[in-house]
């Protein structure tokens, strides 16, 4: 466990990351008090490292440069490597030691499963193999089928003989420790994008980005990006359910913490469209998590709702996210949407006011899939 044994050895106590963080200032006084109890016992409260939204504000504030996200990660990862090789019964992390997690489990085995995976070239499509793809992720089908289709839509516009695919990259099996399950998921989804050829894939999600760019070498861009460049007046989008405000607060997703072109075509695409930006106290590179990152959830569910409340109280415009995930705990406190919502519209006009629940959730993408199968783009 490296980091954790780097934390024990040069942590000064100083406590700017418990300052900063609500989940350590509820477990400790310093990092370094959780680093030895994990050293003597990973097992002594498993609730503890799964808590953690592994957001990486704490290695940002750290003066001497430690990140108790990795350590963490570290424990987690270190239940499911105890496990593996010996003779312990299948998922036994699973279904014995840590039960709470058969949920993300089974997400990640329903979300890269035939039921609601698609790939699919445009009909007009003309040569051997496309060259760039729209990777939508899992969070915003889930949120949004509408508005995958209208961002599509407007993609094929611009990146003519753009294909799509439904998939998973496999995120939350990494961050539960996971790492066989990721690398399968994962792999699995490269292949598709080696089989239609693909040299540029296009995400919505920045989850997504941050496993691709950290585990593949394919050219990566944002919708964000291709829509601050490109501009929305051709698409001809719907007028949102917005009326009644004019100034917006944009959240940072923790996996653009230090991805500044994201972080500024977010707010030039809002700018472009007529909003006045309010700035949230911590935004950019010191963003705070909306409190579901990391699955953090699966352990202090009170404490990462605690939190979640926190961050949208930030808020003093009309709530605005560019990770589909992030808008929908927000949702639960306060009226929140996506910024591709400002871009494309929406028919749905409860939506600012909408809560998903699971299974909602799943049928969302389940006719996302059928709807693409029969349309003819």
């Amino acid at each position: 466990m490296k980091e954790t044994k780097k934390i024990v050895k040069q942590c000064t106590d100083c406590g700017a990351c418990v300052k900063r963080c609500l989940f350590l200032s509820h477990y400790c006084d310093s990092p370094k008090e959780l680093a030895k109890r994990f050293t003597r016992n990973p097992l002594e409260n498993i609730d503890i490292p799964y808590t953690c939204s592994l957001c990486g504000l704490c290695e940002k504030v750290c003066p001497e440069n430690l990140n108790p996200g990795d350590m963490f990660l570290e424990i987690r990862q270190k239940f499911f490597s105890t496990s593996q090789g010996k003779a312990l019964p299948q998922d036994f992390v699973y279904n014995f030691l840590i039960t709470k997690l058969r949920g993300i489990k089974n997400h990640q085995i329903f979300s890269s499963s035939s039921f609601f995976t698609l790939s699919k070239l445009p009909k007009n499509y003309s040569g051997d193999n496309p060259k760039s793809v729209f990777f939508p992720g899992c969070s915003l089908p889930a949120y949004s089928p509408d508005l995958v289709l209208k961002t599509y839509k407007y993609l094929m516009q611009k990146i003519p003989g753009i294909a799509i695919v439904l998939n998973c990259c496999g995120k939350q099996s990494k961050d539960m420790g996971d790492n066989d399950r990721f690398n399968s998921i994962l792999n699995n989804t490269l292949k598709k994008f080696s089989h239609l050829g693909i040299e540029e894939i296009v995400v919505a999600c920045i989850n997504c980005h941050k496993v691709l760019r950290e585990h593949s070498h394919i050219k990566l861009r944002t919708v964000y990006e291709i829509i601050a460049e490109k501009g929305l007046d051709s698409c001809s989008p719907d007028s949102p359910d917005i009326s009644g405000f004019k100034e917006v607060t944009i959240h940072d997703s923790c996996p653009a913490r230090y991805i500044h072109d994201v972080q500024q075509d977010v707010r030039a695409i809002a700018s472009d469209l007529g909003f006045q930006l309010i700035e949230m106290k911590n935004k950019k590179d010191f963003t705070e998590c909306c409190g579901a990152g990391g699955c953090a959830p699966s352990g202090n569910r009170a404490l990462t709702d605690r939190h979640t409340k926190k961050r949208t109280d930030q808020a003093k415009g009309q709530l605005v996210s560019y990770c589909a995930h992030c808008r929908e705990h927000f949702s639960s406190y306060k009226p929140s949407l996506h910024i591709l919502d400002l871009c494309f519209g929406t028919s749905d006009k409860n939506r600012i006011r909408v809560y998903r629940d699971s299974w909602k959730n799943w049928l969302n993408r389940w006719y996302l899939k059928k709807r693409l199968q029969i349309m003819r783009f």
